[in-house]
């Protein structure tokens, strides 16, 4: 991890870290596949202890019965090599099962940290790299010197919980010699299953609390200047500028269409001054009158200029015009509590024009 600069105290945004990831920066512990892959490793020997206990007794017995059996004759090449063959296709049907099973808890001990992402900027070559002043000047730096003392603990702390777990089985260990070969075999068993989980266990605990370490000196050293920020927010999002020009052209355009839509309207109904609201009732293609433009202050004053210059009637109804104004968007009908309201004052302008209104 690079060293922490104290400018950047901004969290890492999302596109920082998915760039990162690509890149092959991650958070990653050496030790999780190192706890993962003993603790796999113990657990597939001891499920598979019965009946490989069995099979190798088998194999030795079958061993034995035949190194008999040549005694008594003269022993060859082809002998020796027969006996090494089938005893070494025995033992690797033993072996296969465990190396395979370690090796899947392997891939995914790594597969759960770098989340099944594959890096090809990590394996293009970088020449840099092989310079051996920077390679002398990385091995003698002060991370790795912190490595080195964390590896020599580390071994120090393992090798001490190993010894304390079987302190107590030791005095006992000379009685093992007037033993037979069963009781020797199921005591040393049973005393290497303790210590392996036992250190498995310290290793775990020690690859959690790692992979939390490492997974904090990511965060850091992916942080933002508020500098960053402000543009990574800039290129995603757009230039705040350009953004609020657009969002005035698009309101000036929608305020053009409104204003021309003035012309088309049945009346205006004002507050008297401040709000002005103008309503089209079609009653053959409408089942609610619809208001066509609203408007307040100066936008409201324009919009009486513009029906009376059109010759669309101005009504005074501060109740319907304030309501209106407030509850029902362009081009939207009006709320059917509104019905009678707007239809007296639509009926109030047909009369006027020699129409009528149903309501």
């Amino acid at each position: 991890m690079a060293e922490h600069d104290p400018s950047k105290t901004e969290q890492a945004t999302g596109r920082r870290k998915s760039e990162a990831k690509k890149k092959g920066q991650i958070a990653l512990s050496r030790e999780v596949p190192t706890a993962t892959v003993l603790l796999g490793g113990v657990l597939i020997i001891y499920a598979l202890s019965a009946g490989g206990t069995a099979r190798l007794t088998a194999i030795m017995r079958q061993w034995f019965s035949r190194t008999t059996e040549i005694g008594a004759h003269p022993m060859t090449t082809d002998t020796v090599q027969t006996l090494l063959v089938l005893g070494g296709q025995e033992v690797l049907l033993l072996v296969l099962p465990v190396a395979l099973g370690i090796t899947l808890v392997g891939v995914a001990s790594y597969g759960l940290q770098t989340g099944l992402m594959f890096f090809p900027e990590r394996f293009t070559w970088d020449f840099t790299k092989v310079n051996p002043i920077n390679g002398f000047s990385r091995l003698f730096s002060l991370r790795s010197v912190v490595e080195l003392i964390k590896s020599i603990l580390k071994v120090v702390f393992i090798g001490g919980v190993g010894v304390l777990v079987v302190k107590n089985d030791v005095p006992s260990l000379p009685e093992l010699i007037t033993a037979d070969v069963s009781a020797v075999l199921s005591t040393t068993a049973w005393l290497a299953f303790k210590m392996a989980v036992w250190v498995c266990g310290v290793i775990t605990v020690l690859a959690a609390a790692d992979y939390a370490y490492q997974r904090f000196e990511w965060e850091r050293s992916l942080r933002m200047t508020k500098e960053e920020v402000k543009q990574e927010h800039k290129e995603t999002e757009g230039d705040p500028i350009l953004r609020s020009r657009v969002r005035g052209v698009q309101r000036s355009m929608a305020k053009k269409r409104m204003m021309a839509a003035v012309p088309k309207a049945d009346v205006v109904i004002t507050n008297p001054t401040h709000l002005a609201v103008a309503i089209q009732y079609d009653q053959k293609n409408m089942a609610a009158p619809v208001v066509l433009a609203k408007g307040a202050g100066y936008l409201a004053e324009k919009i009486k200029e513009t029906a009376k210059a059109h010759r669309v009637p101005v009504v005074e109804n501060k109740f319907v015009a304030r309501t209106l104004y407030t509850l029902v968007e362009i081009g939207k009908e009006i709320p059917a509590d509104l019905y009678r309201a707007v239809a007296e004052v639509l009926a109030l302008v047909y009369r006027a024009k020699g129409k009528t209104v149903s309501t």
